[in-house]
């Protein structure tokens, strides 16, 4: 059977079962572009509509459920309307919810980050990943007195300007000169903010000391995300971190982890489980308990750009900075991760990997699986991939027909093959998943 045709039985077969959201996505599109407002979200024929979530399931508005396995891109660590967490923001709605003025919450928050993350000697709050990338960069530039960027090929840092370069480039160049050069990942980003941003490859630190050897005057930091996220969850090679610490110490730039989705891989982030210490972080999702929220952190003397007891400091706004929900319900959620979280997340996961595993090899697919801890990918290569270039020459349909497949299965994962599990998944979810996936294989094994 031919891709088209088991593309298109799988999208009938959607579409028969979420009529209603449909209809919805339908009236959508007459008051937004798109009929949504997250680009990450959409996938055709149309996503779905959903009405409610509890626990790890998810339940669209024609009533079917869903085991929730991408956990809003990783930021649901204890899944949906947790009922501590809850009680916890339900206990302070009746006090308000955003005061132009510190609250006792912010402090103890920033306690529990600076407590637990290795490199945040001082953190301040925002309201996304995105900005918490975009205040640790003005960090790096106003201490550095520089103000380029090394970021790797395929690395996701949020949608202002300066990181919205070589996201998903179509391609990848092999020449060192061409490799530095950044290709915008959509129209109207400024070409002059490119000058300030050179690009290699992910675990490849003999391409930064390149770039280093030759533009060390201009680069302020080194920003790179432990584990590539949107790239496709790729682990770093063993020593890739410790070599780009190294490198940002010999020199003297600033190393700059961004821990947006990788803070959920153990108790302290990626830098505790990976023992590499940055100079500062970028944080969000896990530490607002499911609501919107940012940090950034790291040495005290680079935070003090921020001090305003200081001579030219370094404004930072922001009208929901710290609100008292978003605060609350981080609080929550960093108590209820511990340790034995942290292992049982590890376990579920090393479950499901292996369950799918044994999948692929039965029916011989030609699909490796990238996990890093709760994180997990599928990518039809014959390997595991180690940078973005070895994510590029995949049949993009057989992906798509995965994941409306397992949507029919009652199982939710990102269009591009993402999946992570949450505190509150069990092991009949694990078990559910797998033989859904075995299914799906076996409904595909004449694609392979």
């Amino acid at each position: 059977m031919e891709i088209n045709t088991i593309y298109n039985e799988s999208t009938l077969c959607f579409v028969n079962k979420t009529p209603r959201s449909k209809e919805s996505y339908e009236i959508a599109k007459r008051f937004m572009p798109g009929g949504d407002t997250r680009t990450i979200a959409f996938f055709k024929p149309y996503p779905l509509t959903i009405k409610r979530a509890e626990g790890a399931y998810l339940f669209d508005v024609d009533g079917n459920r869903y085991i929730d396995l991408l956990n809003n891109y990783t930021s649901m660590i204890h899944g949906h309307a947790h009922p501590f967490i809850m009680e916890k923001v339900q206990s302070i709605l009746s006090f308000g919810t955003a005061y132009a003025a510190v609250i006792p919450e912010q402090l103890e928050l920033a306690k529990i980050l600076c407590e637990r993350i290795p490199s945040v000697e001082k953190v301040r709050f925002c309201n996304s990943g995105t900005e918490a990338t975009m205040f640790a960069i003005r960090a790096a530039r106003a201490f550095t007195r520089k103000t380029s960027i090394i970021k790797m090929e395929g690395g996701y840092h949020g949608t202002h300007d300066l990181v919205e370069y070589s996201v998903k480039p179509p391609f990848s160049n092999h020449s060192n000169q061409e490799r530095w050069k950044p290709i915008p990942d959509c129209a109207g980003l400024s070409s002059n903010v490119a000058r300030d941003v050179y690009i290699a490859p992910f675990n490849d630190a003999n391409a930064v000391e390149e770039i280093l050897k030759k533009k060390q005057d201009e680069i302020a930091a080194i920003l790179v995300e432990p584990v590539m996220g949107v790239g496709g969850v790729i682990p770093p090679k063993q020593d890739y971190l410790n070599q780009l610490r190294k490198l940002a110490d010999q020199y003297q730039v600033l190393l700059i982890f961004d821990e947006v989705q990788t803070l959920r891989l153990n108790t302290g982030g990626a830098q505790k489980k990976f023992g590499v210490v940055p100079d500062l972080t970028a944080m969000a999702k896990i530490i607002g308990g499911g609501y919107p929220i940012g940090a950034f952190g790291g040495r005290e003397d680079i935070m003090a750009e921020f001090n305003p007891y200081k001579t030219s400091f370094l404004p930072h706004g922001g009208t929901f900075n710290g609100n008292k929900i978003s605060m609350t319900a981080g609080i929550a959620a960093m108590e209820l991760l511990n340790d034995e979280a942290i292992q049982r997340l590890e376990y579920l996961s090393w479950n499901l990997e292996t369950k799918m595993k044994a999948a692929i090899k039965m029916f011989q697919a030609p699909i490796s699986i990238t996990r890093e801890g709760s994180m997990m990918n599928i990518h039809f290569t014959s390997k595991p991939p180690t940078n973005y270039a070895e994510t590029l020459n995949q049949p993009k349909d057989l992906i798509k027909i995965i994941h409306i497949k397992l949507l029919n299965n009652g199982v939710f994962i990102a269009p591009r093959g993402m999946m992570n599990l949450s505190t509150v998944t069990s092991e009949n979810d694990i078990e559910v998943t797998a033989k859904a996936f075995e299914k799906v294989l076996e409904e595909m094994s004449g694609l392979f």
